[in-house]
């Protein structure tokens, strides 16, 4: 006789195996970083593709302005640099010319200071007597009043107010006018006391007379 299981199969439970108790799961609202690279690929191929030409010529064209206004502010940084460089160049070139104005002022004050010592060395020249020329005292004069004239020409100094000199209004002061015949009218004919130029700067101007034209009565004898 064959043998029954135990139990009574009608009461044994139903069951699946393990493989074919799939339970089906939604998926749709969990999207997962496979789909997030994909869409990621998707929207870099569509930025590639022909058809999105109005994106790239937006790009271009913020470039060209950005591109613009870069060279106008360049230029405007290279005119404003070479505006400086040139106020730079004057600045130095006017305190230059102001240093060496004051430097000439500053001699040339000095050596109106000298020319009257100069000046009174020549009166003593002129009234040593003649038999008292060789003296000591007098040559010490005449020395010291040389060397004071070597210094001065040595500076730039130069003495004007020469007897026979074109009467020159910068360099003369004309203290009257003489009848001279013997001397072309319009020049120096006397001189009381000299003058001095340090380079084209009139330092003291010389005291002379001018010769004028000579008498009518003159003129016809010398004719």
């Amino acid at each position: 006789m064959p043998q029954q299981p135990f139990g009574n199969p009608q009461q044994q439970p139903d069951y699946t195996p393990a493989e074919e108790q799939v339970v089906p799961q939604d998926v749709s609202d969990q999207p997962t970083m496979r789909t997030e690279a994909v869409n990621s690929q998707q929207v870099q191929a569509q930025q590639a593709m022909p058809g999105n030409e109005e994106g790239v010529d937006m790009d271009v064209a913020t470039l060209e302005r950005e591109l613009t206004e870069a060279q106008r502010q360049a230029g405007e940084y290279l005119s404003m640099t070479q505006r400086l460089q040139a106020d730079f160049i004057n600045y130095k070139r006017r305190v230059t010319q102001e240093q060496s104005e004051g430097r000439l002022q500053a001699q040339a004050q000095v050596i109106e200071h000298i020319l009257p010592v100069l000046d009174d060395l020549g009166r003593a020249l002129m009234a040593v007597p003649p038999e008292l020329a060789q003296h000591p005292w007098a040559q010490g004069i005449q020395l010291t009043s040389r060397q004071l004239v070597s210094a001065l020409q040595q500076l730039g100094v130069r003495q004007v107010g020469m007897p026979g000199e074109l009467f020159n209004p910068h360099w003369h002061e004309a203290l009257m006018k003489e009848p001279r015949p013997d001397l072309p009218e319009g020049t120096v004919a006397q001189v009381f006391r000299p003058g001095y130029v340090f380079g084209e700067r009139v330092i003291r101007p010389a005291q002379v007379t001018v010769a004028g034209p000579a008498p009518s009565g003159e003129q016809n004898v010398s004719q």
